[in-house]
This record gives structure tokens, sequence and C-alpha cells, in this order.
């Protein structure tokens, strides 16, 4: 049987021992389909790396559902 809340508990504590964390804040505007999401990893030197594995994910299932995705990434300056 499929548990996902058993594979969400799992992968939790995987990250917790792997000494990660950190805190998210969601904008979402149903009416125009704009979702922004603000990203602060602990230690703060991931934050970088899993921005980027992050929105790879997100292209990979969006892509999953037929909708075709451009990304920009905004030079460091």
């Amino acid at each position: 049987m499929f548990n996902l809340d058993s594979q969400l508990n799992q992968f939790k504590q995987q990250a917790a021992q792997a000494g990660f964390s950190g805190t998210g804040i969601l904008d979402v505007q149903t009416k125009s389909g704009l979702i922004r999401l603000k990203l602060n990893t602990v230690p703060a030197e991931k934050l970088s790396s899993f921005t980027e594995g992050f929105y790879q994910c997100l292209v990979m299932v969006l892509n999953g559902m037929n909708i075709q995705v451009k990304v920009h990434i905004e030079q460091e300056r």
C-alpha cells in the first residue's frame, strides 16, 4: 500500500539528520496563475543548490502535466 505520510516523514527525518531545514513563504494569486516562493535554508550555504534542485523538480512536474516552462535565472551580481 502506498503511504504518502510515511514517505514524507521519512524524507523529513533524512533532511533533519543531514542538518538541513528552512522556511518558505508562498504568495499565490489564483486568478492570474501567479505563484511566488521565497526560500531560506539552514545552513544558508545550501540555499543556491536547494533552489536549483527545487526549480528543476518543479519544471519536471509541470512538463509531466503537459505545461511548457520557460525558466529565467537572474545572474548573480
